[in-house]
């Protein structure tokens, strides 16, 4: 049992947690603020476009990210992280650059929805699953410090852009965005490449090439067990409305009348605060239980949500900073 928790304390497993924040970063990090891109480009190219039909742009990339996580985890397991964190790398870079370049609807559907939702998949499974292999007894606080990622993306994302958009405009932005981008996912593979145990599986496996392909399929023996599929099901209605009032709260800011800067500032507020709330409910987590803490969490999600947002949510822009604290300092613990 002692050889479990070795690696807790090695210098190179926390070197892999700040690879995980960087991968966490733009991909977790770019789907919690994209309400910033929707709304740019419902007041400039798609503005004869109604919010539903962009909203389908960035609900096709989310939907991605997290349903091709069903196959990019059973190939991290087999195959490690090295050439998939370049893959996710490519896209993820590419779909800045090429964002740049796109004009009309269908575009954009492509790039972000498809592209997009393709190098999140494979960053944001990296990001976590290099956690789960790695820790045992500290993984709950390892786990909030690499989700901080998440909100630290979450931040830097819509306050550059409410900063460049004015300056350089929409191509000059994205082109930065890709730079950026470029520079924190390779530092991210270099913090990730050093420890072997994320890759023991697939250098030791010397199984036929078949079997280890069938091993890499999809597989979903594991919803025969009632808890799991309960929870698998609870975790996805979490997710559903975690990052969709993320998405639509610029949307919602300019939709009751106030200025749209103000949908950006909120957009930092909520992710600045999420930080906090991943990584101290990861550590009281680890020694009290994760689930006793996700559920307080939703307890006072509802709340708080209730009391500013239900209430006075169209018609007061105080009501709409106090739901973004709240909601992002709640939001945080989800990732126990």
């Amino acid at each position: 049992m002692e050889d479990e928790f070795v690696a807790d304390n090695q210098r190179s497993a926390w070197i892999c947690v700040i690879g995980s924040f960087l991968f966490l970063m733009p991909s977790f990090g770019f789907i919690q603020s994209v309400g910033t891109v929707q709304a740019y480009l419902q007041e400039n190219q798609l503005e004869q476009y109604s919010a539903r039909d962009i909203g389908w742009i960035t609900g096709v990339c989310t939907f991605l990210t997290m349903f091709l996580g069903i196959q990019t985890g059973p190939l991290v397991d087999v195959f490690g992280t090295t050439y998939l964190a370049a893959l996710a790398t490519a896209c993820t870079v590419a779909m800045f650059f090429l964002l740049a370049e796109c004009k009309i609807y269908w575009h954009f559907i492509l790039c972000v929805g498809v592209l997009g939702g393709i190098g999140n998949a494979t960053s944001t499974t990296i990001g976590i699953a290099v956690i789960g292999k790695i820790f045992h007894r500290r993984r709950g606080l390892a786990m909030g410090i690499a989700l901080a990622g998440s909100s630290t993306g979450g931040i830097i994302f819509p306050l550059a852009l409410q900063q460049i958009f004015p300056m350089w405009g929409w191509r000059w932005s994205m082109r930065a965005l890709g730079f950026i981008v470029l520079g924190i996912m390779l530092l991210g593979m270099a913090c990730l490449s050093p420890f072997s145990r994320l890759v023991s599986k697939a250098q030791d496996d010397t199984r036929s090439i078949g079997l280890s392909k069938k091993s890499a399929a999809m597989d979903f023996s594991a919803f025969r067990s009632l808890p799991f599929s309960l929870i698998t099901g609870a975790i996805f209605l979490l997710e559903f409305v975690i990052f969709g009032a993320t998405a639509i709260l610029p949307t919602l800011v300019a939709w009751a009348g106030f200025p749209v800067e103000s949908g950006y500032n909120m957009v930092a507020i909520l992710n600045g605060l999420s930080s906090l709330g991943r990584i101290l409910p990861g550590l009281v987590g680890d020694h009290v239980g994760h689930f006793n803490i996700l559920l307080v969490m939703v307890f006072f999600t509802l709340i708080s949500t209730a009391a500013t947002l239900t209430v006075f949510g169209s018609s007061r822009i105080e009501a709409l900073y106090a739901f973004s604290a709240l909601w992002g300092s709640e939001q945080g613990r989800f990732c126990l």
